[in-house]
């Protein structure tokens, strides 16, 4: 992620979070989801993985307003499988060579919500995710880490004052797309 986009969106979770403070009640949660991610991870030219695979997040917010939060998680897109891109010329066009990828990080995302009905509301959200990337594959085995642009949009129904149900998509500039459903318990 270029240095810019980056500053950009730090820039904006630290404006939201002061500019809430001074006029929002505290409304602090925390959540988990499970989904499905679907990846198509390029890492260093050669390393390749394009798989899809379970996930889970488990993470904080606090709502500075109806319809202002801001979350932190961490985010297991557990191990994704594929085969290695091979330079012309090597065995491996003939005879594939597998590759794995295990990735995890952990995000920072502001959410803005604008209700539907009574209960249920809409969401969209914008952040920055800080990931980690074991690869194995053609090359020897490495490690991988990078921060990228994550968003994403939803959809959650309160069931009473503590307890919400939420559906979700979210993306990753890494190239990581998931679907999840999950739970948040306000306090």
């Amino acid at each position: 992620m270029p240095v810019n986009r980056l500053s950009l969106v730090s820039g904006l979770l630290l404006a939201t979070l002061f500019a809430g403070t001074a006029t929002a009640q505290s409304n602090a949660y925390v959540f988990g989801a499970i989904g499905n991610t679907d990846s198509d991870i390029a890492l260093g030219g050669l390393n390749r993985v394009d798989d899809d695979n379970s996930s889970y997040k488990l993470g904080a917010g606090y709502t500075f307003t109806p319809h202002l939060s801001l979350e932190i998680a961490y985010q297991d897109f557990d191990r994704h499988s594929g085969e290695t891109d091979c330079p012309p010329g090597f065995a491996c066009l003939v005879i594939p060579v597998a590759a794995r990828a295990d990735l995890t990080g952990v995000s920072l995302a502001v959410v803005g919500s604008v209700p539907l009905l009574d209960k249920l509301s809409a969401y969209g959200k914008l952040g920055i995710l800080r990931w980690d990337v074991k690869f194995e594959g053609f090359s020897s085995a490495f490690d991988d880490s990078g921060e990228d642009l994550l968003y994403g949009a939803g959809l959650k129904w309160s069931i009473d004052d503590r307890w919400t149900v939420f559906a979700e998509y979210e993306g990753v500039d890494l190239d990581a797309d998931t679907l999840q459903v999950g739970v948040s318990f306000h306090f």
